[in-house]
């Protein structure tokens, strides 16, 4: 796992979430965090692909079922880019 994604992640859904004590892993999911709501889903993404400068397409988006899925896909669109 590419710390500087994680870190840039955790750094993400803080801000999102309001919430600067939270803690995530790769098997974090919307079931784990009280308010990742299908709203605040749609502001992790937006978030992410700002501060990442890559964009999701729907598939991409749909295929995330954990943090560790978008952890992943995130480290393949760096590499990639």
């Amino acid at each position: 796992m590419n710390k500087e994604i994680f870190d840039t992640v955790t750094e993400v859904f803080r801000e999102i979430v309001d919430d600067e004590d939270l803690i995530i892993t790769p098997e974090t999911n919307a079931s784990t965090i009280d308010d990742w709501d299908s709203y605040n889903h749609i502001n992790l993404i937006v978030a992410l692909e700002t501060r990442f400068e890559v964009s999701f397409t729907t598939k991409e988006i749909g295929s995330m079922t954990c943090v560790g899925d978008l952890l992943s896909l995130l480290d393949d669109k760096r590499k990639s880019s």
